[in-house]
């Protein structure tokens, strides 16, 4: 039987405690451009795919920021299986990111991933 790919974004697919995001802040790498910064921490204890977003206030009012973080968590939703395993990924939000459509984000964040080598 095929396996079947799991579309949802579960609890233990976000990064959830502070530790872990000082963690990947500390040690990741970073990938950045005008749109959005993405850190990028191979986690060896982990052989799961795990997603952090931060958004500061100074970004844009609250409505687009929550606008931001629910397209940056579907662009992870829908392409983690691609991405390398034990990778721990933290979004961070730009002036630019509330300003770009959907598409522009997700050729963003997937670009800086494919240069990096962590999205096949």
């Amino acid at each position: 039987m095929s396996q079947k790919k799991r579309f949802s974004l579960t609890y233990n697919e976000k990064i959830h405690l502070q530790k872990d995001f000082i963690m990947a802040l500390r040690n990741g790498r970073r990938l950045e451009n005008q749109i959005i910064k993405i850190i990028a921490y191979k986690n060896p204890s982990s052989k799961k795919r795990r997603i952090g977003l931060i958004t500061s206030r100074k970004v844009a009012p609250a409505v687009k920021r929550n606008s931001v973080k629910r397209k940056l968590r579907e662009i992870f939703r829908t392409n983690k299986h691609s991405l390398t395993d034990g990778l721990d990924l933290i979004f961070i939000s730009k002036s630019n990111t509330t300003k770009a459509q959907y598409e522009e984000l997700k050729s963003a964040v997937l670009s800086l991933l494919e240069k990096a080598g962590l999205y096949r």
